[in-house]
């Protein structure tokens, strides 16, 4: 039964329909006009009329909406002829195929080809001595039956339609949420890789330093040497558990230390060389911030230590972490090489990220032996301003 709502089925049907009803037309005038080959010949010519206009406007429908109607109006009229000098089961079958040509193939029901269609139909049968009570009843059933196949077909086709446009639209998700995937896997990778770059490259330049400073002075003063080299150990056993935790964890924030004490565990680091000075001025209320604030803070200062050290051999440092109504200002100053161009690396370009991640700017200066210079400021909206200690510690 669902096949029989297809376009394609629903032709064949008709197809079918049409060669029983011209099959008992022709059979029919034969039996009624026996011997009256004028008749026969007149009435059979009437019938392959209709049977052409009616190939002809299915096959060119689509084309002139004008000619439709015209070869339709032509059909109803051949056909209402038909019914009134060939009564039979064919004459009636075709009528009500053009009947439900009007209602069921048309977007928009034409009310004056339906009406055109009814007075046919009357004229027909009442010509042949029909009440009309039972014309009315019969036609009335007739086109309810066929309004409601039509119904029925155009729920199917709405239904066909929002299948479709759900399908359309799973599509598309599906598509977003790969796109979404390789992003986050993409930036994934990216924090992956700026972590290590962070952490170890921190590590791994303090303890150069220190096995530098370690075989300098390892002839000389034997017992400083060892301290140096103690510090080396420790160090390189630091970056390993800081590889670890960074590669199960992807990263995770130090949420159990202190800003300040995470800071000076930084200067400590470089504290057997003798050679790096550091200076830190922070307010107090700093510890009570946002933890992504602090962490982004204690990223900014050690990745900025480390690249003063690294392309600048800067020797001292100078950090001011301050809070404002309405932002936090981070500066941290060395006096390291002068560049005329500062080209951005990846610590950079991570301190870069992070500040801006927050709603944050941030700006590197050089020059005029002047050291190297970074300055951020982090607007007052990505910080809690909270006085709850226990709540925010880090």
């Amino acid at each position: 039964m669902k096949d029989l709502y297809t376009a394609g089925n629903r032709m064949v049907v008709q197809k079918m329909l049409k060669g029983f009803s011209l099959f008992s037309i022709f059979t029919t005038i034969l039996q009624d006009y026996p011997g009256d080959t004028q008749s026969i010949l007149f009435l059979t010519l009437i019938a392959v009329l209709l049977l052409v206009n009616d190939f002809t406007r299915v096959k060119f429908q689509n084309q002139t909406k004008a000619l439709w109607y015209v070869s339709f109006i032509l059909s109803n009229l051949l056909a209402g002829f038909l019914l009134f000098k060939v009564y039979c089961i064919g004459t009636q079958i075709y009528i009500i195929i053009l009947l439900v040509e009007i209602i069921v193939s048309t977007h928009k029901i034409p009310v004056y080809v339906l009406c055109l269609h009814f007075s046919i139909f009357t004229a027909s049968l009442i010509a042949d001595h029909t009440t009309l009570r039972d014309i009315l009843s019969s036609y009335l059933i007739i086109i309810s039956i066929v309004y409601l196949f039509r119904n029925v077909l155009i729920e199917k086709a709405r239904t066909q339609e929002l299948n479709q446009e759900l399908q359309i639209a799973n599509t598309t998700l599906q598509e977003y949420s790969n796109k979404i995937q390789e992003l986050t896997i993409s930036q994934e990778r990216t924090r992956i890789a700026q972590e290590l770059h962070d952490s170890l490259g921190h590590y791994l330049i303090a303890l150069n330093m220190n096995l530098e400073y370690a075989s300098t002075i390892v002839d000389v003063e034997t017992d400083k040497a060892k301290l140096a080299i103690q510090k080396s150990q420790q160090l390189s056993k630091e970056c390993i558990v800081n590889l670890r935790k960074t590669v199960v964890l992807l990263g995770d924030e130090r949420a159990s230390k202190e800003l300040l004490q995470s800071l000076h565990e930084i200067f400590d680091n470089f504290l057997e060389t003798n050679k790096i000075q550091f200076e830190l001025n922070m307010d107090e209320d700093i510890e009570y911030v946002d933890s992504d604030i602090k962490n982004c803070i204690y990223k900014t200062v050690q990745e900025s230590i480390t690249n003063g050290i690294k392309h600048g051999q800067a020797t001292h440092f100078s950090i001011a972490i301050h809070k404002y109504s309405d932002h936090i200002s981070l500066l941290v100053h060395n006096n390291g090489a002068d560049c005329k161009e500062i080209i951005k690396s990846k610590g950079i370009q991570g301190i870069e990220n992070r500040i801006l991640a927050l709603g944050g700017k941030v700006v590197f200066y050089s020059g005029e032996s002047s050291g190297f210079r970074v300055e951020a400021n982090i607007p007052k909206i990505t910080v809690d301003f909270g006085i709850n200690k226990e709540a925010h510690s880090w």
